[in-house]
């Protein structure tokens, strides 16, 4: 079973309701479901989420609800750390998870994972990874690094350089087309033709890895992408415009894979708060055969 969602609105009869009674009985959810979907993040009064069954809404008060019956446990696992100092954390996030919550919970992606395993630490993010590509994703973890941070990634102050499989060869190349979502897509999804809703400036750079950055990887196509922007999907919706969308990318008609072979690999700032040379790189282990 998919993931559900409903948003309604709470009647004046149902204000003396206890929020898990009320979600049970404008939903189907049993009791049970409805105080799992509490616990794991799943229900939000008035955008936020909440965790109290016990809670009482007054009339009028938005209620969404998302409920994903298969969702594995809370997984128990440590990030990989690529890189720390008293200002930044950089991590290798495994492919398969959200950077942060979802719909449906807030204990299944890396930012609560990191909660876990660094509880002494408040992180800033400030880029995210697609639940499928893997890779290097810094945070801030000082308010002085936070606003550096974030001048970096509005201002493309950097660079940050993916690596991709493909089932076909390509060759150099830049694609500047905009990207926007699809209107009335199911699944929702980007594109840089068709009818587009709020399409945005996007421009990647493509060449073909060479043999030494592809040395110990599974065989095949790979290229080094290179991103002068920050669209959602780009370098997914880019590669397909090209007709060499992403092995493994079937929302984007990819041939099958166990996985999406896209890989945050390398990126370079200035430190924003020192100002030295960053150059940070979290090599594609899980290419590896």
């Amino acid at each position: 079973m998919a993931l559900q969602k409903w948003t309604f609105t709470v009647e004046p009869a149902e204000a003396g309701l206890r929020l898990d009674q009320l979600v049970a009985l404008r939903t189907g959810l049993s009791r049970r479901a409805a105080r799992e979907a509490l616990k794991l993040g799943g229900i939000q009064v008035d955008r936020k989420r909440v965790r109290v069954a016990g809670r009482l809404l007054k009339p009028g008060t938005e209620v969404r609800v998302a409920f994903d019956p298969d969702l594995p446990p809370v997984p128990e696992m440590a990030i990989p750390v690529v890189y720390e100092d008293d200002w930044l954390l950089a991590v290798d996030k495994p492919a398969g998870l959200a950077t942060q919550g979802t719909w449906a919970t807030d204990r299944h992606d890396l930012l609560a994972l990191l909660k876990i395993q660094r509880p002494d630490l408040r992180l800033f993010l400030h880029h995210r990874l697609d639940q499928g590509t893997s890779g290097l994703l810094l945070l801030a973890k000082d308010p002085a690094a936070n606003k550096g941070l974030g001048d970096a990634f509005a201002g493309r102050d950097l660079e940050k350089l993916y690596l991709a499989r493909l089932s076909e060869p390509l060759g150099p190349c830049t694609v500047e087309a905009p990207i926007g979502r699809l209107r009335g897509a199911d699944p929702g999804r980007f594109g840089c033709t068709g009818d587009l809703m709020d399409p945005k400036s996007a421009r990647t750079d493509f060449r073909p890895a060479t043999p030494e950055e592809t040395a110990g990887l599974v065989p095949g196509h790979y290229v080094v992408a290179r991103l002068h922007t920050g669209r959602t999907h780009q370098i997914r919706v880019h590669l397909a415009h090209l007709g060499r969308p992403i092995l493994g990318d079937a929302l984007y008609g990819g041939a099958p894979s166990d996985r999406l072979w896209l890989h945050a690999w390398r990126l370079g700032l200035k430190h924003p708060v020192t100002g030295a040379d960053l150059r940070l790189e979290a090599p594609p282990t899980r290419f590896q055969p």
